[in-house]
């Protein structure tokens, strides 16, 4: 049996001056060998297919998973499809078999989305005692109404494990971003970074408006991280939520935007009505090429119905890290948090992971937990990053906000600018604002001398594990690119060749010392249409490659723009 941490009080360690540690107790995990379709009875058909259901999940459980505590708990988010519906029930699978003993009971609660941010807020409906059958979906009734708000269905623990049932979720990443979510026993929320979807079902009693398309969830398994420069297929699926037939040709859109002003888009069109309750996979084609360029790129897919009465649950939205990360953790191995200080950081020799030199690093990430025993008196920090000698300070990041919670809900963060590093290793140090060292970070239990506390000039090895800190590196960047040490005044490249370009294009430049610069797109008349990338004074060259499938066939001009001087570079698009 495989298992994963959350992390309670079970150890309370001190070290002089240099924080606390906390140790585990376990989350237990359960992963069903070899999962086939139909091992849990499908539900009625009112309940599978029809309009008035909303679901994330494949109908398959793959997983189980259960709290070492009682009254923590799962739920998901979902979108109205109208104005006022009453909620009747909820389904809810749990696996049979696993806990043992287990356990029959379960409690139920629905939220409205008028927390901060749309997280859960007012109570709706609670249920502390239902009897439930292991190994099957689980109607429990509710009648409730939602009047101008989403709303979230809980599952909430009876029992600490292994007297507890197991709850059920699958194997893929369909839901959008921000609808699973995580209940702790103190009764804080989270969002949940599990990889599936847990299968909890709303079941609506509503009146349909005439027209209403509302795309649902990514058919494509959505990974929570990604490569960049590869190609990713998205697909989605749509339902007609209303009462009139789709016709054919119903638009559904798909845009990404990301890092430098980055933009995608893409049409498909349905290709069969689609009666009411009705869905339909669509497939993006061709596969979307993300660019060669780390960062997060926001991805929404929407309906374009003609007539739409109920737009607000047209689009879904999807917030994916593309980065080759390198990490020095075991995320599979949680075991500590820490609020050690004044800083935490990683040395990273790139060595280690076979990047060859200069090396670029453009993205890095932390992990932090907010335990319940332990409230966070300040959730502000900063990224630092030092030189190979754990003293120069290259680049500090805007204050940033923690993300509270569950494990795995990473926090990334873009630098403004590219740094290179032609030999050696760097530093990531998480520097809390707070004089208490919070927000807390996880570690694992692997010592492999990576891992420091203290600041510049005064690392201390934290013996205890490794950080859950990563960084985003690429090889062969930076001088051995085309770096020219006499150059006097600003060179931009176009590197594609034959220049008319069709799908994407990659720019290159260099500047004489390091300075701000912007590198813009202008249309054949002068008039600047986009920024494509900007930066501060980190670097003297740099590399982006710009997806231009969306862009019209003609004449553009490119610009590199510095307060030394500027150079300007003709791109063709052709089609």
């Amino acid at each position: 049996m495989r298992k994963l941490v959350i992390l309670c009080l079970a150890v309370g360690l001190a070290l002089a001056s240099s924080g606390q540690w906390i140790g585990r107790s376990e989350n237990p995990h359960y992963t069903i060998p070899d999962p086939q379709p139909g091992v849990f009875p499908f539900t009625p058909t009112l309940f599978n297919d029809a309009a008035d259901t909303l679901k994330y999940d494949d109908n398959t459980a793959a997983n189980a998973w259960a709290q070492n505590v009682e009254g923590g708990g799962w739920g998901i988010k979902f979108i109205s499809p109208g104005d006022n519906v009453t909620l009747a029930g909820a389904l809810i699978n749990f696996y049979a078999g696993w806990p043992t003993p287990g356990g029959t009971l379960a409690s139920v609660r629905v939220y409205a989305d008028d927390g901060v941010n749309g997280a859960p807020g007012t109570e709706l409906f609670a249920v502390d005692s239902v009897t439930i059958v292991m190994g099957d979906w689980n109607y429990v009734p509710i009648s409730v109404p939602i009047v101008a708000s989403n709303f979230y269905i809980f599952y909430k623990q009876v029992g600490a494990y292994p007297d507890c049932p197991g709850m059920s979720i699958d194997v893929s990443n369909n839901a959008p971003s921000h609808r699973k979510w995580a209940m702790d026993a103190g009764g804080g929320f989270s969002e949940d970074a599990t990889r599936g979807d847990w299968l909890i079902r709303a079941v609506l009693d509503w009146t349909p408006q005439n027209v209403n398309a509302s795309a649902v969830w990514f058919a494509t398994n959505m990974p929570k991280d990604t490569l960049p420069n590869i190609n990713f297929q998205i697909r989605a699926t749509i339902k007609n939520m209303g009462t009139d037939t789709l016709p054919i040709g119903t638009p559904v859109r798909l845009h990404i935007t990301g890092p430098n002003s980055y933009q995608y888009g893409d049409t498909a069109l349905t290709t069969a009505k689609l009666a009411r309750g009705s869905t339909a996979q669509m497939n993006f084609s061709p596969a979307w090429h993300i660019p060669n360029q780390p960062g997060a790129y926001h991805i929404e897919v929407w309906t374009e119905a003609a007539g739409e009465q109920w737009p607000a649950n047209d689009t879904i939205t999807y917030d994916l890290s593309c980065a080759k990360w390198v990490e020095y953790f075991s995320e599979a191995a949680m075991h500590w948090l820490t609020w050690a200080g004044p800083e935490r950081a990683t040395q990273f020799d790139p060595a280690d992971f076979s990047v060859p030199y200069p090396v670029g690093l453009s993205r890095v990430r932390a992990d932090f937990y907010l335990h319940a025993s332990y409230p966070w008196p300040d959730s502000s920090f900063q990224f630092k990053i030092y030189a190979d000698d754990g003293t120069e300070l290259l680049y500090t990041s805007e204050t940033l906000e923690a993300i509270p919670g569950t494990p795995g809900a990473f926090k990334a963060y873009d630098l403004d600018s590219m740094l290179i590093f032609p030999s050696g290793t760097f530093y990531v140090a998480v520097d809390p604002v707070s004089a208490g060292g919070q927000p807390a970070n996880c570690g694992d239990d692997t010592i492999d001398g990576h891992s420091f506390v203290g600041t510049s000039g005064g690392w201390s090895p934290w013996g205890m594990g490794e950080f859950f800190i990563s960084a985003s590196v690429q090889g062969n960047v930076g001088i051995e690119e085309g770096f020219e040490p006499g150059i006097n005044s600003p060179s931009l490249q176009i590197t594609n060749y034959p220049n008319p370009v069709t799908d994407q294009v990659t720019l290159k430049w260099q500047v004489p010392n390091r300075m701000p610069l912007s590198v813009n797109l202008y249309d054949a008349t002068g008039r600047m249409m986009r920024s494509l990338y900007t930066a501060n004074d980190k670097a003297r060259v740099g590399t982006l490659t710009v997806d231009t499938k969306a862009m019209a066939a003609g004449i553009y001009l490119v610009r590199l723009e510095t307060a030394k001087g500027s150079a300007t570079r003709k791109l063709v698009i052709d089609r």
